[in-house]
This record gives C-alpha cells, structure tokens and sequence, in this order.
C-alpha cells in the first residue's frame, strides 16, 4: 500500500511538473507599452469620406483652418467635389471613391499614400422605402445588405488598407463615424442602427488590435447634425462644422469613444439606468409618433 501511494505522490509531482513548465513555455513576452495616442491635426494629412456634403464636408472645413497639410475629399462623383476643393485648392485633392467599391478604395490608398489620418463618414441611411429598412416588414434583406456594406464592411476595408499606411507615415488616427443609433435599436431604420452597431463592434475589435501600436481608433457617436438626415421637426442640432470641431478637439486629447455635443451621451446613460424602459418607449413612440426624413437624391 505504502509502494502505491509513493507511486501516485510521485506521477503527481511528475505531472505537475509538466504543467507548470508547460505554462512557463506558454507565457507570452511582456507587452510592449502602449503608445501616446494624442494626435494633433496641424499638419496631418486627411482622407475623409462622403466629403462633398454634410458632416463629411464639415470635417474638410475644420481640418483646413486648423492646419491640416492636406486633405482627400472624397466622393462617388467627383463632380460634386468642386465646391470642397474651392476652399483650398492647394490643399484639397478630389479623389473618385465609392466606398463598396473594391477597385475605388484600393486606387485611394494608392493614391493617398502619405496619409496619417482616415475618417469614414460615408454612410448609407436606408432605403426611402419604410418597411424595407426593416427585418420583418421588408420584402428582402437587400437594403439591410446594402446598408450593412457602407457602413460596416467597407469603413472596415478601409481601415484594413490605410492602418499600414498611417503607421508607415509615423502613426494617427482611424475616425470610425457612428452614430447615437447604434446604442439602440431605432425601428424607423432598423437597417441603418443594425450597421452603426456592427460597426461599433468593429472598431472596437481594431481598438484592440492596435492597442500598442501609435494609432488612435477612435468611435464616434455623432448625435443631431443639420444634415439632409436630419429628422423631420427636430429641433436642435449642431453644425457640421461645429461636430467637427468637437471631435477633432478629442482626438488630439487622444479619446478614443468621442460622443460630440451632449445627446448621445445622455441617452447612453438613459439605457444604462433603465434599459427595457427606454426600450418600451421608443417602441411606443415609433407606433405613435414615427421618425421621418425628408426623401433626398
């Protein structure tokens, strides 16, 4: 009996010692430190999507009087750039992008290859159609497909060919712009806080990815801007300029979550105190009182 439990005391040791340098083997190196992430815009250069109008032209505006060396204002259609590129034709370089095209973004980063800062604004909000920009109402998935590759998939695609150029260049900033639509669901377009959520996930998954590299990825919640997206009777917005002087303001603190103005951020507190509440008031409202935009081209 003493020979078998000499012989257990011994496999036991043997054992855990094997674990124990196993786990010894498997210990990674020690992290590199996390570089500074605060990223001025004097003399950065700037690829802005959906730039011709709205809060994409917004960005083109403040990043040139706060002394940005160049910025590439991006469109589907050129044409529609030449009031962005009057502003500063020095400094403003047109650049043809559809950003769910393949070939389009792989000629940008071709073209932009002195970029430091990326800022996916262009976004689609859904088709015009209600029930369409909803799961069960639609006829199909198709908008909610479309939606999903503007404004999730593509900003992601991006991302992945300008992060190696923004690092080469000596680090910056990816500006993922969402929205406060994609802290919850706003059944008027489903479709489009579907997207904004998924890509919040998204950015995060990068965040996390390039933690210890000297880039910023930073989530942008913007709230009410006076855009043609603007819901029909609201009442108070920012202006483009304004939002994006905000957001600029809190790259350079080095946010990372910047929530422009104080809507997002108060209804981000709102769900957090009483989630189903706030649930069971925005359904009320949108059988009662449903969001709407004006059509647009």
């Amino acid at each position: 009996m003493q020979q078998m439990i000499d012989r257990r005391l011994l496999l036991g040791g043997i054992v855990a010692g094997a674990s124990a340098t196993s786990a010894a083997a498997q210990t990674p190196d020690a992290p590199a430190p996390r570089p500074a992430k605060r990223t001025p815009v004097k003399n950065a250069v700037v690829l802005v999507t959906g730039s011709n109008r709205g809060v994409g032209r917004g960005f083109v505006e403040a990043l040139l009087a706060r002394g940005a060396k160049r910025v590439y204002a991006t469109a589907r259609n050129p044409k529609n750039l030449a009031e962005v590129v009057a502003l500063d034709p020095k400094r403003v370089v047109p650049l043809e992008l559809d950003v769910t095209n393949d070939t389009h973004r792989r000629a940008a980063a071709d073209k932009a290859q002195d970029v430091t800062w990326l800022i996916n604004n262009a976004a689609n909000p859904g088709s015009f159609t209600p029930g369409e920009r909803r799961f069960y109402s639609a006829s199909n998935l198709d908008d909610i497909k479309a939606v999903m590759d503007t404004n999730c998939w593509s900003p992601a695609e991006l991302a992945r060919l300008f992060i190696p150029i923004i690092l080469k260049n000596g680090g910056g900033a990816v500006l993922n712009i969402l929205s406060g639509g994609a802290l919850f669901c706003l059944p008027e377009f489903t479709s489009y806080s579907t997207s904004k959520a998924a890509a919040m996930m998204m950015t995060a998954g990068l965040r996390a990815e390039t933690d210890r590299m000297p880039i910023l990825i930073a989530s942008v919640f913007t709230g009410g801007v006076q855009t043609r997206s603007l819901p029909i009777g609201a009442t108070t917005a920012a202006t483009p300029l304004a939002h994006a002087n905000e957001v600029i303001d809190a790259v350079a603190e080095g946010k990372s979550t910047i929530f422009p103005a104080t809507g997002p951020v108060n209804m981000r507190d709102r769900i957090c105190q009483d989630p189903e509440g706030f649930e069971r008031r925005v359904v009320e409202r949108f059988h009662t009182n449903p969001v709407q935009i004006a059509p647009y081209d």
